[in-house]
């Protein structure tokens, strides 16, 4: 599909069709044409009812008496259009409000319905049709966030359990090879879970949590990891503390997955930065060969993987998408001259985001892990 076509997509659904103005202006006018020719068909004057029916509908008479009242009748027609408008602007005030309700439901709010009652009585089917639709949407969405959940779930036990049983059966020197088949499963089975989770945020409730800390925390957590690795890590942040409000174990999972994914691609010796700016935006950063121009565009679309011979599953970036998603905010790789950097940008949101102390010294909070 060209861009122009999308373009003008985009456009239509912007504009929608005809407007309700513009359908009812004929009708103002005609209801105005059929009052005037009324009125001149009766007459005023008795010399007008005097005259035969055919007289008074005169054509060179009609466009006389039309220039002679053209004050009046435009003012008529102006009045009406001005009726007409309010009318409107206060009669479609619902759906508006309707629609607002309507634009803020999504996977995250799934649960939400649009209520009947503020709804005008010609519309309250639509309404319900609409809600009706919500109902059998969430109805299968639960469906298949349980399934993926439970399924990952239940697959862990028996996976450990012949795990354990074939590196028993094993010669050592294929132990190996069994044992890297057996991790990328259990990776696996542990984005399948944190997929159903981010997916499934809604059910749990927002608290305050400190983006810094949370950050720092994490990165502290994964040092030893990737410093075992081969590759060097720090933490910078442009701020001492910053409060947000949302689910500190989902955006937990987002950095780790961030932090992983930068691990799996960059070499031994690598560098890799965690920074928190000041105005709620986390950077996970590397000097590595960074995201080829093929993929950049689909690099957080599920199953999407950067090395197709890779251990990875291709759905770590997609559930820090997902998170994001669910805080408002957004997942996105930035343009650097050299390496990767994934940023979490909780700025869009409609969560606070409160500077709690003064800013740090530039530079001046930057740590190695």
């Amino acid at each position: 599909m060209s861009m122009t076509r999308r373009a003008l997509m985009r456009l239509s659904r912007t504009l929608g069709g005809p407007s309700l103005m513009r359908m009812l202006a004929p009708l103002v006018l005609l209801a105005v044409a059929a009052t005037i020719l009324f009125a001149m068909a009766n007459g005023d004057t008795p010399e007008e009812h005097a005259m035969s029916l055919l007289q008074r509908m005169q054509p060179a008479r009609l466009l006389a008496e039309i220039t002679n009242s053209a004050t009046e009748i435009l003012l008529l027609v102006s009045l009406m259009m001005v009726g007409v408008y309010l009318t409107l602007h206060i009669g479609l005030r619902p759906l508006r409000r309707l629609s607002r309700l309507a634009g803020d439901i999504g996977p995250a709010t799934i649960d939400a319905r649009l209520p009947v009652e503020s709804a005008p009585r010609e519309v309250a089917p639509l309404v319900e049709a609409f809600n009706a639709a919500l109902d059998r949407l969430e109805t299968g969405l639960r469906a298949q966030r349980d399934f993926s959940a439970n399924a990952a779930h239940e697959l862990r036990t028996p996976l450990a359990t012949l795990r354990a049983q074939v590196e028993s059966l094993l010669e050592p020197g294929e132990r190996q090879a069994a044992s890297e088949e057996f991790e990328r499963l259990g990776r696996l089975i542990a984005q399948l879970l944190a997929l159903a989770e981010a997916e499934g945020g809604a059910l749990g409730a927002d608290t305050r949590f400190d983006l810094v800390a949370l950050s720092q925390d994490v990165a502290s957590d994964m040092a030893s990891f990737i410093l075992s690795s081969g590759r060097t890590l720090s933490f910078d942040s442009a701020v001492q503390a910053l409060s947000l409000d949302g689910q500190a174990g989902l955006v937990e999972t987002a950095l780790r997955n961030l932090l992983e994914n930068a691990v799996r691609h960059t070499p031994p010796g690598a560098e890799i930065l965690v920074a928190v700016t000041a105005d709620g935006v986390v950077r996970v950063s590397d000097d590595g060969p960074g995201v080829s121009t093929q993929i950049r565009d689909r690099v957080f679309e599920r199953f999407n993987r950067g090395n197709p011979s890779g251990a990875g599953a291709g759905l770590g970036l997609s559930i820090v998408r997902q998170i994001m998603e669910r805080h408002g905010g957004a997942a996105r790789l930035a343009s650097v001259e050299r390496g990767a950097c994934f940023e979490l940008d909780f700025r869009p949101q409609g969560h606070r985001c409160d500077q709690s102390v003064a800013p740090v010294p530039a530079g001046g909070n930057r740590t190695a892990m």
